[in-house]
């Protein structure tokens, strides 16, 4: 009887034992499933692949917003009589267009204002003259470069003997105009404080201002000095073999969107590799 009785209690033991492992099993078995979901919804790329590109609204919408300054020969330039915009970046911002098949709306910025306005949306990608750098890297994204320059001073032709250094004309003696809120007026700043400088709101003025005498000297891109030396005998673009800086110009969009920067990227790549670039550089720079 005793025996019958372990018998019992035995055979108790073991099924409660296996209905445990069963449901234990049963957990482990389901566990795997939560997490990996979990773990999924969460994996790098994830959450970019939910976000619709800004890639894909430019496309769906038919047209991209093309920011630039109008002011920044021959990269951009707002023609007062035909009232269109024209320049280098212009042309290339049309090949652009071309190849994501839809329009270009241009939409008038400024140096001051061109971060602040790309992050509110007013246009898809600032163009027309933007320089690469670090700063601007840390609010957007800038593309690799399509062109090489460097900091020069466009002088009258007379003085061309005079200004060879900073320190020709880190002088409170020499007059200096430089346009607001861009890197030109940050190179002046930084490099050239005992200088008497002016900041002139329209950077179209200061060329002209320097040929007629009310300044001495102009801080800007080696290839926009040359561009205003070409077409005023007056002027001269000086130490463009030997700038003060070297930097690439660079178009700027939204930082945090991949799909649409790698596109920027590769459509860089095929305009160097098909020779659009080289066609845009005869046409505006030779």
């Amino acid at each position: 009887m005793a025996k019958n009785w372990k018998k019992v209690l035995l055979a108790g033991v073991v099924s409660l034992s296996l209905v445990a492992t069963g449901f234990a099993a049963n957990e482990v078995l389901r566990t795997p499933d939560v997490s990996a979901k979990s773990a999924s919804s969460q994996a790098p790329g994830q959450l970019k692949k939910q976000a619709e590109s800004q890639l894909d609204e430019i496309i769906e919408r038919g047209y991209i917003r093309v920011g630039m300054t109008g002011d920044y020969k021959p990269f951009t330039y707002l023609n007062p009589e035909t009232k269109e915009y024209e320049g280098y970046d212009v042309d290339a911002m049309k090949e652009l267009g071309k190849d994501l098949g839809v329009d270009v709306q241009f939409v008038n910025t400024t140096w001051s204002t061109m971060m602040k306005d790309l992050q509110n949306d007013k246009f898809d990608i600032a163009v027309g003259g933007v320089t690469r750098n670090t700063a601007r890297q840390k609010t957007a994204y800038v593309s690799q470069g399509y062109i090489s320059f460097g900091k020069a001073p466009l002088i009258r032709a007379e003085d061309k003997d005079k200004y060879l250094t900073i320190e020709d004309i880190n002088k409170p003696s020499v007059r200096i105009g430089v346009n607001p809120g861009g890197t030109n007026e940050v190179f002046v700043r930084e490099h050239l404080k005992n200088a008497n400088v002016t900041v002139v709101p329209n950077n179209l003025d200061i060329p002209h201002l320097v040929a007629d005498g009310t300044y001495d000297v102009m801080i800007t891109d080696t290839i926009e000095a040359i561009t205003y030396a070409k077409a005023d005998s007056r002027l001269y673009a000086a130490l463009t073999d030997k700038p003060f800086t070297n930097s690439e110009k660079g178009y700027m969009i939204p930082r945090g969107d991949f799909e649409y920067a790698s596109y920027l990227e590769m459509w860089i790549d095929e305009m160097k590799l098909q020779g659009k670039f080289d066609e845009i550089h005869k046409k505006w720079l030779e």
